[in-house]
This record gives structure tokens, sequence and C-alpha cells, in this order.
């Protein structure tokens, strides 16, 4: 049993970066030597005995099992970490060009609204004055009339 001593000091362990690293690539080296060590050994047997006549075949499906697994080369590893923060940085570049583009047509629209908005109540106002003038002019000329 694990007591709680032994689990924080695991824990320790498993957050240390430095043990992140040497893990990873102790079990990398670990498969490469392993796979290259089988084919060592089966090619020098192979030349003695003709037990397994498909060989190459069986390496080749230990090779696929191990990749099933998730085992990769660790250039490979680097090749995909590389790439993922490239994806992650022009994902990052385009959503702030995108909410860039976005304020931007937001803000020239806001504008323009406003300047149309702005536009429209002037002209009422315009339309509000003239109705107004040739009101009191209407009633000028019915009060002159009937004096």
């Amino acid at each position: 049993m694990l007591n709680d001593e032994c689990k924080m000091q695991m824990e320790n362990l498993f957050t240390n970066p430095l043990f992140k690293t040497g893990c990873f690539d102790f079990f990398v080296k670990m498969q490469q030597e392993g796979i290259e060590s089988a084919r060592k050994y089966w090619s020098a047997y192979m030349l003695q005995n003709a037990m397994y006549p498909n060989f190459l075949e069986m390496y080749e499906r230990m090779a696929d099992f191990f990749i099933i697994f998730g085992f990769v080369p660790k250039v490979r590893y680097d090749e995909a970490l590389d790439e993922n923060r490239r994806l992650k940085e022009e994902n990052a570049f385009l959503r702030n060009t995108m909410r860039d583009l976005q304020l931007s047509l937001f803000s020239e629209g806001g504008k323009k609204a406003q300047d149309l908005w702005q536009k429209s109540i002037d002209r009422q106002l315009e339309i509000n004055k003239e109705i107004a003038k040739t009101s009191f002019d209407l009633f000028r000329m019915l009060k002159v009339g009937t004096e």
C-alpha cells in the first residue's frame, strides 16, 4: 500500500521536468535499441537457422505494434511538436486578424449608422421647422382675414 508521503514523492517526481524529459528519452532509446537488437539477432539467427522464413515481415509487424501504442521516434515527435506550435501561432494570428477586421467593420458600421441617424434627426428637425413655419403663416393669414 502507498502511504501519503510516498504518493507525494511520486507526484513530485512526475511533475519534475527533468524526470519527464529523461523518462521520455529513456523509453525512446529503449524502443530504438530493442528494435535494432531484435533486427541484429534475427538476422544473425536466420543465417544459422532457417526456422523463421519471414523474419523481416515479423520485424515490420513488431514495429507496427509499437507504433500502434504511440511509440514514435523522437525526431517525428519533435517535428509534430514544432508543427503543433506553428499551427497554434497561425491560429492565434488568424484569430487576432479576424477580431481586428470585425472591430473595424463594427466601428465603421457604427460610425456610418451614427452619421445616418444624425442626418435623419437633422432632416426631421428641418421638416418640423418648416411645418411650424407654414402653420404660423397659415394662422397669421387666417387671423388677418378675420379682422
